[in-house]
């Protein structure tokens, strides 16, 4: 026969009788495996890789290495070991486990505890087939004890170590570990540590530019209010001119007349310059222009329960007659005071409340929070309404910017934030359509024992002295209802029309005290007061200004003036001007 049945005899070439045995081919597959292992395991190492760099979110990342590490290296449990902002303590960022993940989320090591935290001490991998027998080895509370295998090796960024990957492998027919996975698993690690690196620096960067594009937002917004401040201001001055000559003589006229219906007629007059200068405020409003605010220190858990309160029936009875359920949580923990107004601080809550009422027509939640961060009281409003897009929210604390066709003037958050900038706080908005609204208001702290700012009033009750008083003003309605103001409560007045000539009148009468305006062309009200305390340093000075709120009090008496008196003036504020100059000048004389 010319072939064999014998699978170990091989035909011998020709001319070669002699059977040969046939080379086994066990070492040859054995090669194959390995390196078609090897094969697989980079190319899984090269897909976990393109996974890991493929997006910039930390958390997403400590997911992928976690799970991706486990299928890799196949094992029963990976755990990815950060180390906390004090380098001291490591702590499970992502984990991927069969069972016990809660327990494993809650194990804090200290570095060098553990076999974990020895690697994130030492900075090298390393391999424990036996974990149960190794002293260094610590339970995870709440889970059982079990024979397992563990290789750590350690996350690095700029040289220094920054976690750990923990890979177990559980159970009496458990595969041990060998260099192979150890140098996989560190191949790993280093692509894992660049992933996280460059995932921090995109968080880092992103922070930034939040709160850059933040305070940008603020700059605009502010300049926006500003430049509206700066037209309100004129328009103040000059509206405030016709208010002080019109209230000042109604109340003149009430003083002296006693016919009912006259009275009743002027009453109605007086009312109508009030809410005009009223008015005038709240136009000032819109900015920080001003400055006369008396601010005490303020609970503002107690403002936002009276808020809630106050606005109880337009959340709770109103949305029931309209057939929709709106939900109002409120978690007021902080206890810190602010500095501040509580009735102002309460219009800008209702103001946030109401608003995100009209924001859920199909009801829905609101949350308002309030907690101490540091030396500062933050408060959140969230409501789950329609949201608002981009451009809404760029323009929403624009003055008669409003979403409401109807009901809406588009002045609401205006004021609001130019009460949130009076008080020295920010209001910042985050919203999205669909998906709800969010305002963050954050005011910094003072202590119980603060004191009120400003002056306290001066009684006005009794006779006054009789003093010589300059009264200045280029507006002559205006300088001659003060002037007979001041003569109806005895004094003796001369007066003058514009800067200049309130200068050469000072120096042919020499007054007590000299009451100017403040917008004077050519020699405005701050030359009055530098020329007359150039001349007589005991003179007081009273600016009289349309302008009056948007004074500093520390500026102003900087500049030689030594009270300032608002106008629209009533008499009340003329009376109360001229008790505290009388002060002054008595507690100049007896200083002396």
């Amino acid at each position: 026969m010319s072939g064999s049945n014998d699978p170990e005899v091989q035909p011998s070439r020709r001319g070669d009788p002699t059977p040969r045995p046939r080379r086994r081919q066990a070492p040859l597959r054995d090669s194959f495996e390995r390196e078609k292992a090897q094969k697989e395991r980079l190319s899984a190492l090269l897909t976990v890789s393109q996974a890991m760099v493929s997006s910039l979110d930390l958390d997403t990342i400590l997911d992928t290495i976690a799970r991706q590490v486990r299928k890799v290296i196949q094992v029963d449990e990976c755990t990815v070991f950060l180390l906390d902002g004090g380098g001291g303590i490591l702590i499970p960022a992502a984990c991927d486990v069969q069972s016990y993940r809660e327990e494993v989320m809650a194990v804090r090591l200290r570095v060098g505890d553990g076999i974990t935290g020895a690697v994130a001490k030492t900075g090298r991998g390393e391999v424990v087939n036996s974990a149960q027998t190794d002293p260094r080895a610590v339970e995870v509370p709440g889970t059982p004890e079990e024979e397992s295998s563990l290789l750590c090796v350690p996350l690095f960024a700029r040289e220094m170590v920054i976690g750990v990957v923990t890979l177990v492998r559980i159970g009496l027919e458990r595969r041990f570990f060998v260099d192979e996975d150890l140098e996989m698993a560190t191949l790993f690690a280093a692509q894992a540590s660049a992933a996280i690196a460059n995932a921090r620096m995109y968080e880092q960067t992103k922070l930034a530019y939040d709160e850059l594009r933040a305070t940008q937002n603020q700059l605009v917004q502010s300049a926006k209010l500003n430049a509206l401040g700066e037209m309100a201001g004129g328009v103040a001055h000059d509206f405030n001119n016709i208010l002080a000559a019109i209230l000042g003589r109604t109340q003149l006229l009430l003083r002296s007349v006693d016919d009912a219906e006259v009275r009743r007629q002027l009453v109605v007059i007086e009312q109508a310059a009030l809410d005009g200068a009223s008015t005038v405020r709240r136009v000032q409003e819109f900015t920080r222009l001003r400055q006369d605010e008396h601010f005490e220190p303020i609970d503002l858990g107690q403002v936002l329960r009276d808020v809630i309160e106050f606005t109880r029936p337009a959340w709770m009875t109103n949305a029931k007659k309209h057939g929709v359920n709106v939900e109002v949580r409120q978690f007021l923990e902080a206890r810190q005071r602010i500095a501040g107004n509580a009735s102002e601080l309460r219009e800008v809550f209702t103001n946030l409340v109401l608003n995100a009422l009209d924001a859920m027509p199909d009801g829905g939640l609101m949350l308002i929070t309030s907690q101490d961060i540091g030396e500062a009281v933050v408060v959140h409003v969230r409501d789950t309404g329609v949201g608002m897009d981009a451009e809404t929210q760029a323009r929403v604390f624009d003055p008669f910017f409003t979403t409401k066709p109807v009901k809406g003037t588009g002045l609401g958050l205006s004021v609001a934030y130019g009460i949130v900038t009076r008080h020295r706080g920010t209001i910042l908005v985050e919203s999205q359509p669909g998906l709800g609204t969010e305002f963050v208001l954050r005011f910094s702290a003072c202590s119980e024992e603060q004191s009120p700012q400003g002056l306290p009033e001066t009684p006005v009750e009794g006779d006054f002295p009789r003093l010589r008083i300059l009264a200045v003003d280029d507006e002559e309605p205006v300088v001659d209802v003060l002037a007979d103001m001041f003569r109806s409560r005895g004094q003796e007045v001369r007066t003058a029309v514009g800067g200049e000539a309130g200068i050469a009148e000072f120096h042919r009468f020499h007054p007590q005290v000299v009451f100017s305006d403040l917008g004077m062309p050519d020699v405005n009200g701050w030359d009055v007061a530098r020329r007359v305390k150039s001349h007589a340093p005991e003179t007081p000075v009273v600016l009289v200004t349309g302008w009056g709120s948007q004074l500093e009090e520390g500026s102003t008496q900087a500049r030689g003036v030594d009270l300032v008196m608002a106008k629209p003036f009533s008499m009340e504020d003329v009376d109360r001007a001229l008790r505290q100059v009388a002060d002054m000048i008595r507690g100049a004389r007896e200083a002396a």
